[in-house]
């Protein structure tokens, strides 16, 4: 599924076909030294990897980490996007490309637009960028993009100290305000240009009762749903609930 594009890229979702790429950018000497050795050393690895890490994550909160490809020719080049990472208090922005691919503007075109994306069409409020201290290119990206550097911390999600890079909407909300922008992304979600970021919509508990014995995680899955639910697009009637993450739609059980 497309997530976004710009210029030269496109970003969407992981799929099992690419388990012999991410297998390679998993064993990357710059990806193992500044985040972290997964222990993926086969194709069937990164199969499992891609299903339990990056598929799921599409589908419990509408975003995740997307593969990113070439317009020009569909090479695939990296992986960028936002995630939850626990320990930290709000969605990390992060994203990776083989050293092959260094030095063309890649990293920062991805990042920009995940920038945007997350602010635009998921409605984030605050984001986080972590970087190993010593790893200055990646910390030069997240600065460039519009994010301010905090120094080295300790975070609840590292082990040892971390680049610390935040961003935060500087423009107060009332929740009616809140609450129609939530509507505005639902709608846009269930008629197709955001269609990716459909269960970012929703509360925890109506994400609970999409993923019940889900076992289809497919792309196709997602625009099934959609279909069924494509009559509340614009439904007044849906309750919006206020969580941790902000403002959620509640989908009633029976829809």
């Amino acid at each position: 599924m497309e997530v976004l594009r710009t210029a030269r890229l496109r970003l969407r979702w992981f799929r099992q076909s690419d388990a012999a790429f991410v297998r390679g950018l998993l064993n990357e000497p710059a990806w193992i030294e500044h985040i972290y050795d997964a222990q993926v050393r086969t194709d069937e690895q990164a199969a499992a990897w891609i299903r339990e890490r990056l598929e799921a994550r599409y589908w419990l909160l509408g975003f995740g980490f997307w593969a990113v490809e070439r317009l020009e020719d569909g090479e695939l080049l990296g992986l960028a996007g936002v995630i939850q990472r626990e320990g930290l208090p709000h969605p990390d922005i992060g994203y990776g490309f083989p050293a092959r691919f260094w030095g063309h503007g890649y990293a920062r075109e991805a990042a920009s637009a995940t920038f945007d994306y997350c602010r635009q069409v998921l409605g984030m409020r605050h984001l986080m960028g972590t970087t190993a201290p010593e790893n200055h290119p990646s910390g030069r990206v997240l600065v460039a993009i519009g994010m301010t550097d905090e120094g080295e911390q300790q975070t609840e999600a590292h082990e040892g100290l971390s680049r610390v890079y935040t961003w935060h909407d500087p423009v107060e909300r009332s929740d009616a305000e809140e609450i129609a922008a939530l509507r505005l992304r639902w709608r846009a979600a269930l008629t197709g240009p955001a269609r990716a970021a459909l269960t970012a919509c929703l509360t925890p508990e109506a994400v609970d009762r999409v993923m019940a014995s889900r076992t289809d995680l497919s792309p196709q899955a997602l625009d099934h749903l959609a279909q069924r639910w494509a009559p509340l697009a614009d439904d007044p009637t849906l309750r919006a609930v206020r969580t941790p993450a902000g403002w959620r739609l509640d989908v009633p059980a029976d829809r």
